[in-house]
C-alpha cells in the first residue's frame, strides 16, 4: 500500500512546526495526503506554513495549549526543541526540551494519541565515545543538551504511550546551512584549519532522509522502539574539509592547531561553540536497526548533498553585479 492510502484521513500534530526540520517535514506530509497541524509560538510564524496546514499558536511549556492542539490527532510529531547552547541557558533548555516533552506526553494519554514520535539526538550517547554505537550503547550525555534529549526520552518510554525515538545524527541541507556556509568561507579563503588529527569520526544525514524516516514512522506498523539515524557512513572531519575544498575549487586546508587553540580563535572567525562541537565530535553509530524495522534507505549521498550546498553558498556569497 502506497504512503498516500495509508496516511488518507490520518490527522498528525507537529510541534516546533515553523523550524527548520518541523517545516520540512510538514510540506512532506502535507503532500502525502496527511492532516497536518502545527503548534507554533507565534501568530507571525503563520506565514511560513503552507496552504492546508491548521495552526495552533501556543508555548510548549503551556499544558493547556499544547493539549487544544493534540485534540483530534492520530499521531504527534514532537519537535519543538532549544537546540543552541551557545544562545540559551541551561534552565531554559531544560524548560523546553523536558518540561515541555512532560506536556506532549501528557497530553497525548489524555488526548488518546495512537503514536508519538520524537526527535531526538545522538548527543544522547555523548560528544566523544569509541566503537561503533547502536541503540543499545549506554547513552553518556556529556552536556546540557545531550542530557535534556536523554531525559526526553526517558520520559517517553516510560510513558506507556506507542512511541518512536529519533537519534539523529548532525542534519545538513536546505535549512540546515548556516554552520556549514560558514566553513565553506574559511575554506575558500584559505582560513580553515584541520582540529587535531582530523581523524574525528562524524555522522551526518540530509535533511530530506530524515523526513522520510519520520514520515514512515507514522505508517509503518512496529514495536515502541529507539532508533539511530544517519546516512550509515563514516565521515572524518579531515575528509568533509577535503570534500568541500574539491567542491569549492580551492586547495584543502593543511594545517593543524590543536583544540585548544581551535578555541581561542573560534570567535575572531565566526565560529560559535556549537559548531566547533561538531567539528571536534568523534563518534560512529549503527543504523541497521531502523533499516531493517522501518524500512529506511537514506537516499542522499554526501557528494550529492554537498555539492547542493556548495551551490547555494555560491549563490548567496555571489557578489552583486555592477550596473
Amino acid at each position: 500500500m502506497s504512503m498516500a492510502k495509508m496516511a488518507s484521513g490520518k490527522t498528525v500534530l507537529i510541534t516546533g512546526g515553523e523550524g527548520r526540520l518541523g517545516r520540512a517535514l510538514t510540506h512532506r506530509l502535507a503532500e502525502k495526503g496527511f492532516k497536518v497541524k502545527v503548534l507554533i509560538r507565534s501568530r507571525e510564524k503563520a506565514h511560513m506554513l503552507q496552504q492546508g496546514v491548521v495552526p495552533y499558536v501556543g508555548d510548549i511549556c503551556s499544558e493547556r495549549e499544547v493539549r487544544q492542539a493534540c485534540s483530534g490527532a492520530d499521531a504527534v510529531y514532537h519537535l519543538a526543541a532549544v537546540v543552541s547552547q551557545y544562545k540559551a541557558s541551561g534552565a531554559e533548555i531544560h524548560r523546553v526540551n523536558v518540561e515541555g516533552t512532560t506536556n506532549v506526553v501528557e497530553a497525548c494519554g489524555n488526548e488518546g494519541i495512537k503514536r508519538l514520535i520524537f526527535s531526538s539526538s545522538i548527543d544522547v550517547y555523548g560528544i566523544r565515545r569509541h566503537g561503533v554505537l547502536n541503540e543499545n550503547a549506554l547513552p553518556m550525555p556529556t552536556d546540557v543538551y545531550g542530557r535534556s534529549k536523554y531525559n526526553a526520552e526517558n520520559i517517553i518510554r516510560h510513558s506507556g504511550i506507542d512511541h518512536t525515538i529519533f537519534r539523529i545524527a548532525s542534519i545538513y541541507g536546505k535549512g540546515f546551512e548556516e554552520s556549514f556556509f560558514k566553513l565553506f568561507k574559511l575554506i575558500r579563503d584559505g582560513r580553515a584549519y584541520i582540529i587535531g588529527s582530523g581523524k574525528n569520526r562524524m555522522a551526518l544525514i540530509h535533511v530530506s532522509d530524515v523526513v522520510s524516516a519520520l514520515a514512515l514512522a507514522s505508517v509503518k506498523k512496529h514495536r515502541s522502539s529507539v532508533y539511530n539515524l544517519g546516512d550509515g557512513k563514516v565521515y572524518t572531519q579531515e575528509g568533509l574539509m577535503d570534500l568541500a575544498a574539491g567542491l569549492l575549487g580551492v586547495e584543502r586546508p593543511g594545517r593543524h592547531i590543536s583544540e585548544f587553540i581551535a578555541k581561542v580563535f573560534a570567535k575572531k572567525r565566526g565560529m560559535n561553540t556549537d559548531e566547533l562541537r561538531f567539528l571536534t565530535s568523534d563518534r560512529a553509530i549503527d543504523i541497521s536497526l531502523v533499516k531493517r524495522e522501518l524500512g529506511f534507505r537514506p537516499v542522499v549521498r554526501i557528494n550529492e548533498g554537498g555539492r547542493e550546498l556548495v551551490g547555494m553558498f555560491m549563490r548567496m556569497d555571489k557578489p552583486p553585479e555592477r550596473r
